[in-house]
């Protein structure tokens, strides 16, 4: 009877152990399915769901770290431009014009004359001014130009033709001196640089006429010892005019030249022969003296 019981009851265990383990496989293979399934759909397992919240929960208990500041970049250097250097173009030399332009336009002189023998007055003023204190600016000492020249011109009309006399002689003996020493000067120097200083100094007297450089003008250089140049007709017509009268030369030229406007030709035959004659001889005194020099 017991047998009977028994077998049923073991019978009904052997069933649900049966039924327990085939759960347990079924729930096994939906687990499995499951992890498939959140593999293939990108979602976790319920299993790793509570790794992650642990992780999660440890990764709140970190603190942040700052987030890194970008670093600046350093700003590039601009490059710097190179300049090409100009080509040094060679400077072109200077024709015969361009120097002799530059030796007529400039302000010093090309040849130089002897100094002049100092007059009379000069030498008298040199004297005078032996004694004359230097003049020094600010001080109560100070000697004026103006009133010493006032005072040496009043005492050069004062002195006495003896006195006036001496200076005369040393005034001569120094321009037998100085016209000696233009002889020589002449003798030896370069007539074509003569020529290009009365050049230089035709071009300076120009600019003085047009007001462009503020100085008198300059004389030109002429040899003393060259032969003169003869008058014309009508000058030697005006010379025998002008001897004998009192009245203002301008007057008396102005009446020589409507005069010699008039005569005739025989009449101005004896001044032109003159002339004609005079000129022969400066060619040949001119021949001569080149010669010599």
């Amino acid at each position: 009877m017991l047998s009977r019981v028994l077998i049923p009851l073991s019978r009904v265990a052997v069933g649900r152990f049966a039924l327990g383990v085939r759960g347990f496989g079924a729930s096994a293979l939906v687990s499995k399915t499951a992890v498939k399934a959140a593999a293939i759909g990108g979602k976790k397992p319920a299993a790793t769901k509570a790794k992650t919240a642990v992780k999660a929960k440890s990764a709140a208990a970190k603190p942040k770290r700052a987030a890194a500041k970008p670093k600046k970049r350093a700003a590039a250097k601009p490059k710097k431009r190179v300049v090409a250097k100009p080509k040094r173009v060679a400077a072109k030399k200077p024709t015969k014009s361009d120097l002799h332009e530059k030796v007529i336009n400039s302000t010093r002189p090309i040849v130089k004359l002897p100094k002049q023998a100092p007059s009379a007055y000069s030498l008298f003023i040199r004297d005078r001014w032996k004694n004359v204190e230097p003049r020094e600016e600010g001080t109560e000492q100070a000697v004026a130009f103006a009133a010493v020249a006032r005072e040496t011109s009043s005492a050069w009309k004062a002195l006495s033709d003896a006195g006036k006399h001496q200076y005369m002689k040393q005034s001569d003996a120094l321009r037998s001196q100085q016209a000696q020493a233009v002889r020589q000067w002449w003798a030896g120097v370069d007539r074509g640089q003569v020529a290009l200083e009365n050049q230089r100094r035709r071009r300076y007297n120009r600019r003085v006429a047009q007001k462009l450089v503020k100085g008198p003008r300059m004389p030109l250089l002429r040899d003393p010892l060259a032969p003169k140049r003869p008058s014309s007709a009508f000058f030697l017509f005006m010379k025998e005019r002008l001897v004998g009268t009192t009245g203002p030369i301008s007057e008396t030229a102005k009446a020589a030249s409507a005069e010699w406007k008039s005569l005739a030709e025989a009449a101005k035959a004896p001044y032109v022969a003159k002339a004609v004659a005079a000129s022969a001889a400066y060619k040949t005194a001119v021949a001569k003296y080149a010669s010599s020099s």
